[in-house]
């Protein structure tokens, strides 16, 4: 595979999976129970959340629709996908969320690392 074959799917994935991240929060946003949540969120707190995952979809979407990457861009992504991996470990190390909270970021962490290779080497 290409690296800018790797690197476009990778962006696409990020789309699907933050998608995946409004769907999860959306329903506590508006007061509602999300099933695939382990631990309450304030209605505020979550419309945030949504907000931020799907801003960061939509970047995604972006980039990966543009025949050139802006690399800048792309590392504030790959930064944003390897912070929630090491914060979704630290808190399930601390127990304030569930261990399989952390197992279920390793997408994000790959695909961090995925963006901030394809800084680095690009151009």
């Amino acid at each position: 595979m290409r690296p800018s074959h790797l690197l476009r799917g990778a962006l696409w994935a990020s789309v699907a999976l933050n998608a995946l991240g409004v769907a999860v929060f959306a329903p506590l946003a508006v007061g509602r129970v999300s099933p695939l949540l382990p631990v309450p969120v304030s209605p505020f707190l979550a419309g945030q959340l949504v907000l931020v995952i799907a801003l960061f979809g939509g970047v995604y979407l972006w980039l990966a629709s543009q025949p050139v990457v802006n690399r800048p861009l792309l590392a504030v992504g790959g930064l944003g996908k390897l912070g929630f991996f090491v914060l979704a470990v630290a808190y399930a190390a601390a127990g304030d969320v569930p261990a399989h909270v952390a197992v279920s970021a390793l997408p994000d962490l790959a695909l961090g690392v995925v963006f901030l290779w394809a800084v680095r080497t690009a151009g």
